[in-house]
Formats: C-alpha cells, structure tokens, sequence
C-alpha cells in the first residue's frame, strides 16, 4: 500500500503524483563545522552548522532537534550553598541566524533565550513540566534552577545533557511543510548555514552564595536532523518546477523580529515598532527588570512581570486604529487574549497559574496574588495565512505602556516580537525568501 504524508500532499497532487513508491526516514547526527572540545562566551562563542543539500531529501523541522551539554567551571568548592544553578530552559543562546548558501540572511532572531522562555511560559499546562528541555516545577515560577539540582545533577565540570528545538524561523519546528534541502544548495554544495551566538553568562547561569569567576560552556553540540529522502520520479518533479523560469516553490514559514525599550518615566511611555511586511501575523510583549538577566548573583530570571506590578496597563495602535477600545488592565483579559491568538482558548496554559509568592529577593517587584508570569500579545487580524496583514514602516505599531506612579525610570526592560510570515523560495535554482502575495507562485 502506498500512502502519502500530508505534508507533501499539495504538492503531490499539484504534480499529478497520486503515491509515493518509496520513502525512507534518515536520522543524521549533524556536527558543527567549527568543532571544538567546548564553547564559552569569552573563547568560541558561536556554534555554526552547515547543512548538506542531501539528494532527493526533505526535511522535517518539527521532528529535528540540537543537543548539547551545559556546565560551568570555578576554582570554589561548590556545596548546596555556594555554587552556580541554569537557568529556566537552560538555553545559551541569544541570537539564532539562518542563511542560504548564497549568504542571504533568512533569519536573525535577536533575544532567542528571552524567546525561549517567553514560550515556554505559553505551553499547555500538562506539557510545561520537562527535565530534558530545562524546565522544572521551581525554575518555571522563579526562572532559575536550585542549588540541589545543580549539585545532583552535576553541573560543575561535567555539565547536564539538554534538549532543544528551534524556536523561530525557517528551521522551527512549527514550520508545516517538508524543505527539499537537496534543491536548496544554490550550486554550493550545501543548503543552510545555522549560527547560534552564546548570551553572556549571568543570562545563562545564576550564583547563589560565594562563587569565584564562574563561567559556562557548552559542548558536545548535535543537530539532530529528521530527513525523509522520497521517491526520484517525485524529486524530479519538484526539481523541474524549480527550475521554470515561471515557477517556484514556496514554503510558507515564520520568524522573528527582537525590539527592545527601557521604559523612561512614571506613568505614559510610547513604544514605536516599526516593520515593513506584507504579513506581520502578531507581537508578542513581555516586560523584565533591567537586572534580570544582567546580574550574576540572583536568584530570579525571566520574571515577566504582569498587570498588578509595575506596568499597569496598556493599548496598541496602529495609525488612528486602536486595537483596544479601552486599555488591558487585568490579567484575565490579557491572557485571553493571548490565548485565542494561539488558538487555545479552551486550554489551560502554564502562565494561568497562580504564584506561590516563593521567588527569592522578589517580593517587591512580583504580584504574588497574580498569575506566574504574563505575556501580552497584539494579533493583527485572528486569521490563517490566507489572509494577510501588511504593514508600513512609515506608519509604526504604537504601543502605549502605563506604569506605576512610583516607577524608577530604567527599571523596566520591554521586549517585543514580532512575528512575520514569509515564504521560502525555490525558482530557477535560487533560494530566497519573497512577501506572501495572495495566488501568485507554486506553493508547495
């Protein structure tokens, strides 16, 4: 019996394939080209993969995934009291970059560790609980694992073995469709490059007690990639479309734009963001003291403040259009808000959560009668991508951010994302990436 996945079934059946004779899954250990025995943000602070253009092959983001391992290094003894715990998703990297051979840019997500977290607090209830991907019942509220967990687990020295998934981009796991990486190579020889920056380390690592210059590496780093090498008379289909000066194959994906804001006065303060996109799909926001993650010795990180502490409330607007009629003031209304962006109106999030009020050195800063953490998010129109929401860099999105009356200017550090949908392009050979256009070109 033959059987075609459906995430290639508008394609096969746009190629008049009805079924696929063969289809053979690959697991590849991809290994980066810049090897070294461990990566520090003071020596080798960029990992660089180099992905093949494999012959006849797709592949699936949403089953391929990095591994590494995450450690530190002191000359102190370290015991339950003095030493140095991960952070919340134990993720170091603070920037991602995906280029095509050719060298144009296709993603540059600033504030990929803040991303990370910021998603992770968006996670179904039932799925935020996950060891292999950093995350535990105490570092989900307070942002920081325990001293217990570092001295169980070893973190000095030998390091803990974690899990990851792309978070944003064409190489995301909420990429839909298959990428046949052996048509991506652009006469290079290979498809994508992938560059992961290393953050600096009191956003990676938090000091509890005395510690003596502490610093994290990361090694043994693996690119897990789900491959699928299909059919020759269907990769010559596919390679004919691409090659038609009148075609091209478009693979609809989405990434992200990293804007940041100190917020500089007590009450009113404008943010403009501006973007130029034919589809800028939402932005999500999410507010952090501006020692956070800039300070070693604390016991916090990620502490996305909600509407019962220093930012009050808040509006949107684009042009004279307010996206609100009155401003979000309550945590009730602004997470569900969130949720039906997601599409999860109906399910219960981590966020939801009330704070058990057990954040060290916080008590001043988070509503512990609120929800864990808040995250805010505009969407520009609750639509799939059939339909599109273009904006103008002349005219900005204006959000209107109200904190208390006794705020410090500067304490706050506001941070935006922005996320766009593009499509990866396929024609005559190149790769690029184009503005989604209702019914123009062949979409894969």
């Amino acid at each position: 019996m033959s059987v075609v996945p459906t995430q290639m079934i508008p394609g096969a059946l746009a190629n008049g394939v009805d079924s696929l004779k063969a289809l053979t899954p690959e697991r590849i250990k991809l290994k980066p080209v810049n090897q070294a025995q461990q990566y520090t943000k003071n020596g080798i602070n960029k990992i660089s993969f180099r992905l093949p253009s494999y012959s006849n092959s797709f592949l699936d983001t949403s089953k391929s995934f990095l591994t590494y391992t995450l450690g530190y290094t002191t000359p102190t003894t370290v015991n339950a009291v003095d030493c140095c715990s991960p952070i919340n998703n134990a993720c170091p990297f603070d920037r991602l970059v995906v280029k095509t051979s050719s060298g144009l840019i296709l993603d540059d997500v600033g504030g990929y560790n803040i991303l990370t977290a910021m998603k992770s607090q968006m996670l179904p209830l039932g799925n935020y609980m996950n060891d292999l991907e950093g995350r535990t019942s105490v570092s989900m509220e307070s942002g920081v694992h325990s001293p217990d967990y570092s001295i169980r687990r070893e973190f000095k020295d030998v390091g803990i073995q974690y899990r990851h998934q792309v978070q944003a981009g064409v190489l995301a796991a909420t990429t839909a469709k298959w990428i046949p990486v052996g048509m991506c190579d652009g006469g290079a020889g290979y498809a994508f490059d992938l560059d992961l920056y290393l953050g600096e380390t009191s956003g990676v690592i938090k000091q509890f007690g005395s510690v003596t210059t502490p610093e994290y590496f990361v090694k043994d780093v693996i690119f897990h990639l789900e491959l699928r090498r299909a059919d020759e008379s269907l990769c010559k289909r596919f390679s004919e479309v691409a090659c038609d000066g009148d075609k091209e194959i478009l693979i609809p994906f989405s990434t992200m734009h990293h804007h940041q804001h100190s917020l500089s006065s007590p009450g009113q303060n404008l943010v403009r963001i501006h973007e130029s996109a034919s589809n800028l799909k939402r932005i999500f926001n999410v507010h952090l003291l501006a020692t956070d993650l800039s300070t070693l010795a604390l016991q916090r990180a990620y502490g996305f403040l909600g509407l019962k502490g220093i930012v009050n409330k808040f509006n949107c607007r684009v042009g004279s259009k307010w996206m609100y009629s009155e401003p979000i003031e309550t945590s009730t209304e602004l997470i569900m808000h969130l949720k039906n962006s997601l599409g999860m109106s109906d399910v219960p999030l981590w966020l939801e959560q009330i704070s058990t009020g057990t954040i060290t050195g916080g008590a001043a800063h988070f509503s512990f009668a609120d929800t864990i953490k808040s995250v805010s998010c505009v969407d520009f129109g609750y639509s799939n991508e059939k339909f599109l929401d273009g904006i103008n860099s002349n005219t900005p999105v204006e959000f209107h951010l109200y904190t208390r009356p006794s705020y410090v200017p500067g304490e706050i550090m506001s941070h935006f994302f922005s996320e766009l949908n593009y499509n990866l392009s396929i024609r005559q050979g190149q790769v690029t990436y184009t503005e989604p256009k209702p019914g123009v070109g062949f979409v894969y």
